[in-house]
């Protein structure tokens, strides 16, 4: 008998969906994160999605990754499938969109820094309390410093405090919070607006913004001017956005 699947995994309207579904508290195992990291390579290589959204089922969103699989013995396995999942969404060229509620602490805080759109219940909690049983974040501080700045990233790896929504919103991490009982509806309307664009110009976009990351500005803007005048004009998307507004009528994407 096959073992149970940790997530579920689902394409619904030019939308891939991704739950963690391992309740209570959706502890990060290696299982869960090769099936996540599997995922998100089908999401990758399908050109006809628009946007990844992330939920999960339980009281938490995730309280983190294993701490069994943390033994010095058997880390080195853990670490390979952790770092698989985080390269897989990093080159993901679609808007990562994440609604939690309930507790992201740990590993589970690392995987929400991954959103291009942060939703959280007024409920929900974050942190890196790892730092406590003399682990630090092998994400958190890597990406931490360039989502919340360098004090604030400190002092999150740092003190292992949990934080509230509200906070966390205070530091940009979050964009928007809403009682839980809203938080999916507000998910969907998130995703209305992104199902709107080309799937091909949204991968262009995405790609652009990723790319810029880092750069000085002038080199950044000849990167994104080059990109729109040699790939972005040469598309029948374009031409097709361009007759739909002109025709007052939505357009029909080619995605080519």
């Amino acid at each position: 008998m096959a073992d149970k699947s940790l997530i579920t995994f689902e394409k619904r309207d030019d939308v891939a969906y991704i739950t963690l579904n391992s309740p209570p508290l959706n502890i990060l195992v290696q299982k869960m994160m090769d099936e996540i990291s599997d995922a998100v390579e089908d999401v990758k290589a399908d050109d006809t999605l628009k946007a990844v959204a992330f939920s999960a089922n339980g009281k938490a969103f995730s309280a983190g990754a294993d701490v069994g699989e943390h033994k010095p013995e058997v880390a080195r396995d853990m670490i390979g499938s952790f770092g698989r999942m985080f390269r897989a969404l990093d080159a993901l060229e679609i808007p990562v969109v994440m609604a939690v509620h309930g507790a992201a602490l740990g590993g589970g805080f690392e995987l929400v820094m991954m959103a291009d759109v942060l939703l959280a219940s007024e409920q929900a909690t974050f942190g890196q309390p790892e730092i406590r049983l003399a682990f630090f974040a092998p994400v958190g501080v890597v990406a931490l410093p360039h989502l919340v700045g360098h004090q604030k990233a400190m002092e999150i790896t740092c003190s292992g405090r949990i934080y509230g929504a509200a906070e966390m919103k205070e530091c940009g991490l979050i964009s928007q919070i809403v009682p839980a009982g809203d938080l999916m509806k507000t998910m969907e309307g998130v995703l209305k607006d992104f199902r709107r664009a080309s799937p091909l110009i949204m991968r262009m976009n995405v790609r652009t913004l990723k790319e810029s990351r880092g750069r000085p500005f002038k080199e950044a803007l000849i990167l994104s001017e080059n990109r729109f005048l040699e790939e972005l004009m040469t598309t029948e998307d374009v031409r097709e956005g361009i007759a739909s507004f002109y025709e007052k009528r939505r357009p029909e994407w080619k995605n080519r």
